[in-house]
């Protein structure tokens, strides 16, 4: 490969994210010309990222904290046989010393760390990747959105999506907060993977219907057709579970201590609302209400904890008024309510 850049140069800036596309490009190619390339990117990449702070100008490096970084380089490279040594301690040499103008590690030590297969090559690209954002308000009603792959992606109220302008990766991702209902398009080579809050879910090909907001103790995804991968986490970020759905499966997990439930549902009812529709079955009133708040914009209180477990079945337009809804609702009268503004007051009798 012809030296059209200056491999240090490039490196540095890239560390600085201030590197161009095509410039980005070159780097990519040099890492996959040689596994020693790589090497040699991904030790100095993790002295970049141990240094958690900005990056600093010759004067803010001082002699030494110089010689401390490039004693442990020497150490590191004890056990390199000499030949490879004198083929690669010149160069890595050279631009450790450039880093150390540009980095300083303060109170974390220099544990340099070596980055091996896929991870290395996969942090370039995850870097070089555009992301669009879109937001649907409270209040809002189902948004469509079609992804560079064909996937089909339908937001409800209250719901961001955080998606590429293109699937350039070994996977396809993207990152949800909030409820939406999934068709994808089938691609075996590139796995979908929606990522949530607690949650990753792994897809080739399906339709699943999700609903997470960050905000919330549980998140439910339900499966309509196809098969789909479930890995949940628990709040220090720990995978605390891995299970495949089958369609008409509704996975409950728990956001804070990763555990996962399943159970066997009519999962048609799931993503009814792309219809404008509102559909639920046994489902408690405290969980009713939180929909309620996100698709009408309004502050719902219960004021009794005995009314968050009463179980209501019904089917509704999200056209219709919400204290029309709260009324079909309420056909046993077992509460009261009034509304004051966007807040609506819920009273046991």
């Amino acid at each position: 490969m012809s030296e059209k850049y200056n491999i240090e140069e490039l490196i540095i800036r890239f560390l600085q994210q201030d590197i161009n596309e095509e410039e980005l490009r070159y780097l990519e190619s040099w890492l996959e010309e040689d596994a020693e390339h790589k090497s040699y990117f991904f030790d100095l990449k993790c002295i970049s990222d141990s240094s958690r702070r900005p990056f600093f100008s010759r004067e803010d490096v001082n002699e030494a904290s110089w010689q401390k970084m490039h004693a442990r380089m020497e150490k590191r490279y004890e056990t390199v046989s000499s030949l490879a040594k004198s083929q690669t301690y010149g160069l890595w040499f050279s631009l450790v010393k450039y880093v150390a103008v540009a980095v300083l590690a303060v109170g974390l030590g220099w544990g340099v760390h070596a980055f091996y297969g896929n991870a290395k090559s996969s942090y370039l690209a995850e870097e070089s990747i555009v992301y669009n954002e879109i937001h649907v308000q409270k209040g809002g009603r189902a948004n469509t959105v079609i992804l560079s792959d064909g996937t089909k992606v339908v937001l409800n109220a209250a719901t961001t999506l955080k998606y590429p302008a293109s699937f350039n990766g070994k996977n396809r991702q993207v990152y949800l907060d909030g409820e939406a209902y999934f068709e994808v398009t089938k691609n075996e080579e590139k796995p979908f993977v929606v990522k949530l809050n607690k949650q990753d879910i792994t897809v080739l090909g399906t339709t699943f219907n999700v609903q997470a907001y960050s905000n919330e103790l549980y998140s439910e995804i339900t499966l309509l057709s196809g098969q789909i991968l479930l890995e949940a986490f628990n709040e220090k970020g720990e995978s605390m579970s891995r299970m495949y759905l089958k369609p008409d499966q509704k996975a409950l997990s728990d956001n804070k201590m990763g555990s996962v439930s399943l159970q066997d549902v009519n999962a048609s009812l799931s993503n009814a609302w792309i219809n404008g529709e509102y559909k639920f079955k046994d489902a408690s009133l405290s969980s009713i209400v939180k929909r309620l708040e996100n698709y009408y914009n309004v502050k719902i209180y219960l004021d009794d904890k005995r009314l968050e477990q009463i179980k209501y079945t019904g089917t509704f337009s999200l056209d219709q008024d919400i204290l029309d809804v709260l009324r079909i609702i309420d056909y046993e009268k077992q509460f009261t309510f009034k509304r004051v503004k966007k807040e609506i007051f819920i009273t046991s009798k």
